[in-house]
């Protein structure tokens, strides 16, 4: 299954995963037992009254009620209606392409434009630094918390950084 990658205003990394069952009845139809118009109506309004566009209610909904779409036109109205109002620089990844280590989820960053995603090394480093932070403290460990800054401050590499841990 494909998955929508895009940039948030702050430059991290969304991953949207549309569920297969959305997908299933955009393609095919059917989410209403009965689609009639009273119902599909009033699912609309309810798109609206959340904040969606009156536009993209009706093309959401009446392609929930009816299939009809394509698989990319169903990543295009999840895109529009779930992702759009948080962020820039579409795209449509396969599953493998993302970063399979998420150590340094929270670090990831792109361009707005879209791209490839890399880890901000100065966020990856504060991640860390609370890591060993929160371990320190769950564990009651005594350390010299300066030497294990210092050796999170030295990491070059997610790789390198992702090693600095105290072993207990």
């Amino acid at each position: 299954m494909k998955r929508i990658v895009y940039t948030r205003p702050d430059g991290g990394v969304n991953v949207c995963c549309p569920a297969r069952e959305i997908m299933a009845h955009l393609i095919g139809g059917c989410f209403f037992a009965n689609p009639v118009r009273g119902v599909i109506d009033r699912h609309i309004e309810a798109e609206i009254a959340s904040g969606r566009h009156e536009w993209l209610a009706h093309r959401y909904v009446k392609a929930l009620a009816f299939g009809g779409c394509t698989d990319a036109e169903a990543f295009e109205i999840i895109r529009d209606r779930d992702c759009a109002p948080h962020g820039t620089g579409f795209e449509l990844w396969d599953f493998d392409d993302i970063p399979q280590d998420r150590w340094f989820r929270n670090a990831w960053r792109r361009s707005h434009n879209g791209g490839p995603i890399q880890v901000d090394m100065t966020e990856a480093r504060k991640i860390q630094v609370s890591r060993i932070k929160h371990l320190a403290k769950s564990t009651d460990a005594v350390i010299q918390f300066g030497r294990w800054k210092n050796r999170v401050r030295k990491a070059q590499t997610p790789e390198e950084l992702k090693q600095v841990m105290p072993k207990w």
